[in-house]
């Protein structure tokens, strides 16, 4: 099981650099990617409640987490991994911070706001935190967990990533190509085509990161 779970991690992280690097040619196939591993992992808490470090070593958790963290497109089954998570790290049997992650994300997919400051979303060629609670407080949320300021997160997600880009999207009327800056996960962006004037949204099924 924990090699498995190295492989769809490893997968994973390989396509969504890709991703990030600017080939939007990839966002279909991660699409399939998230959804297969989702799939897998819900066979195995089915089967053996959730993989933590007692039964797949540190490394296994963290992979199982990461496919969690990614399974955006199945709401239900990603709450279900955060409490069985919530249940693991108070018997010191997960991390404390891949929970956090995974709280940030649920919270965001349901509308809310976030509370470490973990999600990100890529703007007008920086990255910048998604909704986010308290922001005057989070940077000593953030240590409680042994997590950087969050300014000097960001600061290392662009020296990691680079510059973000805008996706290209063809016009759904002209189809000209137009740049659009994704949408944070739980969220659209709007976007107007400079070719026609056609108005349109889209909507983040995941972030990217």
């Amino acid at each position: 099981m924990q090699k498995e779970l190295l492989r769809r991690s490893d997968l994973d992280q390989v396509s969504r650099s890709a991703l990030l690097a600017g080939n939007y040619d990839y966002y279909a196939r991660l699409i399939e990617i998230d959804d297969e591993n989702a799939a897998w992992l819900e066979k195995v808490v089915d089967t053996v409640g959730w993989p933590g470090c007692s039964l797949v070593g540190e490394a296994g958790a963290h992979a199982a987490w990461l496919l969690a963290q990614h399974a955006d497109r199945r709401p239900s089954f990603q709450q279900r991994c955060q409490r069985l998570m919530e249940q693991a790290v108070a018997h010191d049997d997960a991390s404390p911070v891949d929970l956090a992650y995974l709280t940030d994300r649920v919270l965001l997919a349901q509308g809310k706001e976030q509370i470490y400051g973990t999600q990100m979303v890529a703007r007008d060629g920086r990255y910048v935190a998604s909704r986010l609670s308290d922001s005057a407080n989070v940077d000593q949320r953030r240590a409680s967990l042994g997590l950087e300021p969050l300014g000097s997160y960001l600061q290392e997600a662009l020296e990691r990533y680079g510059t973000p880009l805008p996706a290209r999207v063809p016009c759904t009327s002209c189809k000209q190509e137009i740049e659009v800056w994704l949408p944070e996960v739980g969220g659209c962006q709007t976007f107007e085509c400079p070719s026609c004037g056609f108005a349109g949204r889209i909507r983040a099924y995941f972030p990217g990161i």
